[in-house]
């Protein structure tokens, strides 16, 4: 059937279904809607942190979350790329936007940007882009943690490891991903000096 979408949601090659331009995109355009039927809750909220299970939320303003309605498509199908064309907007309603040139017939990407805590293999990235770190989350373990701060040869190793993380994130334009990391990283020393003094 003739459709004036511009966009068409079908199986992809990197994991399950996706979104595919139908045409032409430029950076800066508005390529599709994050969740086109969707209803917000509070990000506090146990209904919030029940869907956040499914990977598929998206925190809106930092006092929302979307929850996408699954039986409609829309840029929640997007599968990650460690080399994305787009990037995700949680503000209003959500959006997916081109970053780089987006031809018909390829696939709309975006990245993550997950952090995790002792799951360093969580979540393995089948993305396929020359670069491809392999796991589509960075993880930090108690030990990074604990030795984030420092002048031990396992401090220089995390603090290396967060610089090269940074540049890559530089690169693709996702450094707000770089605030996660330190807010998680602060929790996680916080927990261990708590359980220390315990």
């Amino acid at each position: 059937m003739f459709s004036l979408s511009p966009v068409e949601f079908r199986n992809s090659g990197i994991a399950g279904r996706g979104v595919f331009a139908r045409r032409h995109f430029r950076p800066g355009d508005f390529v599709v809607a994050y969740a086109p039927r969707q209803r917000k809750v509070e990000a506090g909220s146990p209904e919030a942190a029940a869907a956040a299970e499914t990977k598929l939320t998206l925190l809106s303003e930092k006092w929302s979350v979307i929850i996408p309605d699954t039986s409609v498509p829309g840029g929640w199908l997007c599968n990650h790329s460690c080399n994305p064309n787009s990037a995700i907007f949680s503000d209003g309603e959500g959006r997916i936007q081109c970053t780089r040139s987006i031809l018909p017939g390829e696939e709309v990407t975006i990245f993550y940007g997950w952090v995790t805590q002792n799951e360093p293999q969580r979540d393995p990235c089948h993305c396929g882009s020359r670069g491809c770190r392999g796991f589509i989350n960075f993880d930090l373990g108690d030990e990074d943690a604990r030795n984030v701060e420092g002048d031990s040869e396992a401090s220089e190793r995390i603090r290396r490891r967060l610089a090269e993380y940074g540049e890559f994130l530089q690169s693709i334009g996702q450094e707000q991903v770089g605030e996660t990391i330190a807010t998680t990283l602060l929790g996680m020393t916080s927990r261990l000096l708590s359980e220390r003094s315990s």
